[in-house]
């Protein structure tokens, strides 16, 4: 079999899409939000509840997706009115965020499944998991 030089060529620049794609770098963003609703009355099978109070957080979006071997960069934004944690216990991921603090959180997706995003400082009956999907 003859190789010509379009066939190198071909070869090269699909070794260096190979090459590239193994040190992809993936950049995200997250908001952590800090819903607080008040309902002064509610009437339920005849019974009245007066100034219910509910105080939710989420990250936004709850869903994140990387390919295993990415680098990964979250930027995290907190609006909550609170400092609020960000954590992935599989990644040894556990920080902090002021009230209106922004922050960088970078790492390689080296493991592959789905993990949990939490608030390592707060109830997660007041914060709603999120989850980071590493795919291959």
């Amino acid at each position: 079999m003859k190789i010509t030089k379009i066939m190198l060529a071909g070869f090269a620049a699909g070794s260096l899409l190979l090459a590239g794609a193994a040190h992809a770098e993936r950049n995200l963003n997250v908001v952590i939000n800090a819903y607080d609703i008040t309902v002064p009355e509610l009437n339920v099978e005849g019974v009245t509840i007066k100034n219910i109070r509910e105080f939710n957080v989420l990250n936004e979006p709850g869903s994140l997706v990387v390919k295993k071997g990415e680098k990964v960069n979250i930027v995290v934004e907190n609006k909550s009115p609170i400092s609020e944690g960000f954590s992935i216990a599989a990644y040894d991921i556990e920080e902090v965020l002021k009230a209106g603090e922004t922050k960088t959180i970078s790492f390689t997706a080296d493991k592959e499944g789905a993990f949990n995003i939490h608030c390592q400082l707060h109830p997660q009956s007041v914060h709603l998991p999120g989850s980071l999907n590493v795919i291959d």
